[in-house]
């Protein structure tokens, strides 16, 4: 299922305008090493959801050619995504 982020008591979309910067284009590589992580806001439709690209195998999932929904790319800080996030159990 993979880490997703879900703040209480506000919605995703607020939280990455506030705690995430806007990318134009999702990075080629995740970058173990860096404090930010990759994170995409999909529209499904009915709702959506943004999920952190934790590892490479994420970021491939998330930017595959055939997946046709529109999307918005951010970059958070790791501790602030673990804040709001299932994202600890994927990071061991």
């Amino acid at each position: 299922m993979g880490a997703y982020i879900n703040p209480k008591g506000r919605s995703k979309e607020s939280w990455l305008e506030e705690f995430g910067e806007l990318i134009e284009t999702p990075p080629k590589t995740v970058d173990l090493s860096s404090e930010f992580l990759p994170v995409c806001l999909m529209d499904n439709g009915p709702f959506t959801a943004a999920g952190i690209a934790f590892n490479q195998l994420e970021l491939d999932a998330f930017t595959v050619k055939s997946d046709t929904r529109p999307k918005i790319w951010y970059m958070a800080h790791k501790e602030a995504l673990l804040d709001v996030s299932n994202l600890k159990g994927y990071l061991k």
